[in-house]
């Protein structure tokens, strides 16, 4: 492999990394920047921009963000280099699997959660209703009343559709695992 396709991966590995690291976090974003300036020995003005740009040119001078850096140790072959970006991309590679996003699990977690909720939306509901009916039958009629006209739309707006849209993503979620068991 020549040095320029050598140079050309390296700079391709260099934006896949920052786009994962910017994927999970701008921290880890800063981050792995950080393990390239103390790979490379280079000060780079590490802000909260939204883009970064990070390559390595033939005279390996480092471009950041369209502004040139060279090292304070000096890189003098292609082999010292590949040395410094392998232990960078060591360092990439274990912080971003560490910060990995876990989509399955989050995923379930939410799932989890909305089962949770819509089981205590009806069971409030059933309590409300109980309430009522148990006003209605003491004869405490303006309790009633006020529970039913002021009380229910203070404490449920927009419950019918809430509660709908809960419904089908709770069944949706037992239907997939019921898939699974079986």
């Amino acid at each position: 492999m020549t040095k320029e396709e050598k140079l050309q991966k390296m700079n391709n590995e260099l934006k896949v990394y920052i786009n994962e690291s910017s994927f999970i976090s701008q921290k880890c974003r800063n981050k792995l920047l950080h393990y390239f300036e103390e790979e490379f020995h280079v000060d780079l003005d590490i802000g909260s921009y939204q883009n970064v740009d990070l390559q390595i040119q033939e005279d390996f001078t480092i471009i950041y963000r369209e502004d040139t850096y060279t090292s304070k140790e000096e890189i003098h072959s292609m082999e010292e280099l590949e040395e410094r970006y392998h232990r960078f991309r060591e360092k990439a590679d274990t912080l971003i699997r560490r910060k990995d996003v876990d989509f399955q699990g989050r995923r379930n977690f939410n799932n989890l959660t909305n089962l949770i909720l819509v089981v205590c939306l009806f069971l409030l509901m059933i309590a409300f209703i109980l309430l009522g009916i148990h006003a209605f039958l003491v004869g405490k009629y303006f309790d009633c009343l006020w529970l039913v006209v002021v009380v229910a739309p203070w404490l449920f707006p927009k419950l019918k559709s809430n509660l709908q849209s809960r419904l089908i993503q709770a069944k949706q979620y037992i239907k997939s695992l019921l898939k699974k068991v079986k």
